[in-house]
């Protein structure tokens, strides 16, 4: 028995199906792949290497967890207990990191980097390997840290550079108390995503800088435990994700 041109069409509709990849919900082109996840997470769904990252998702970590990804042509660790999206800047990635800790490494030549935590922005300086760390000790208080290299730290209207090996605190001028939707930190709807706090200095009221050197025993140790020796001297392998196209 002949098959009707209705039936010919549906059967193309199903193979169409099955070997083309399906696009993201959000119909985004993919931003990057994990490299290595423990106990790690996308939305409610686990996070295993070789898994596509597309703009905007969230990405945490459980306590215990850790994360190694690359976004674009940089890569990132999300140490435990961490939460952060991920997008696409003019001048290459940007993190926006909602809790915890995010570690950084651009390798020479490579595009450049923001990270973005508590409205405070960090930005990779040079041409140069730089690596770095930032924590979110609460919404009023990041920790800036450049293992190698110089990152330059924003905070209101006032920008320092962190030279290499130094850390800085930073207390925000306006802080961000909850993240309501997924917009990057690049985009000029970015501040109505979220819910903001102002943060009043702990100590002198008077005191003119919001973003002031530390001693960097106390967070240089935690950086380079969580950056690895292998992070900072070379690259990851390459690593595709199946679904890559």
């Amino acid at each position: 028995m002949r098959s009707t041109l209705a039936e010919r069409i549906a059967c193309i509709l199903v193979f169409a199906s099955l070997v083309c990849p399906c696009p993201s919900p959000a119909g985004d082109a993919p931003l990057g792949v994990v490299l290595q996840a423990n106990l790690a997470h996308v939305r409610e769904s686990a996070l295993t290497e070789g898994a596509t990252v597309y703009p905007g998702e969230e990405i945490s970590t459980d306590i215990g967890g850790s994360l190694d990804l690359r976004i674009m042509s940089t890569r990132f660790s999300l140490a435990t207990n961490s939460r952060a999206h991920f997008y696409s800047g003019d001048k290459g990635a940007v993190a926006e990191l909602v809790d915890g800790t995010l570690a950084f490494r651009r390798d020479p030549g490579m595009e450049g980097v923001e990270v973005v935590a508590s409205d405070v922005r960090i930005v990779t300086k040079g041409e140069g390997l730089v690596a770095g760390q930032v924590t979110i000790e609460s919404p009023c208080l990041i920790t800036v840290t450049s293992v190698t290299g110089e990152l330059e730290v924003t905070s209101g209207k006032e920008t320092r550079t962190v030279a290499e090996k130094e850390s800085y605190s930073v207390t925000p001028e306006i802080a961000v108390a909850a993240v309501q939707s997924s917009v990057s930190p690049d985009d000029s709807g970015y501040h109505a995503s979220h819910t903001h706090m102002t943060c009043a200095f702990k100590n002198d009221p008077k005191q003119a800088s919001r973003i002031r050197k530390i001693v960097p025993a106390l967070v240089l140790g935690g950086a380079a435990l969580l950056l690895g020796s292998k992070f900072l001297t070379s690259s990851h392998p390459s690593v595709e994700s199946p679904t890559q196209p």
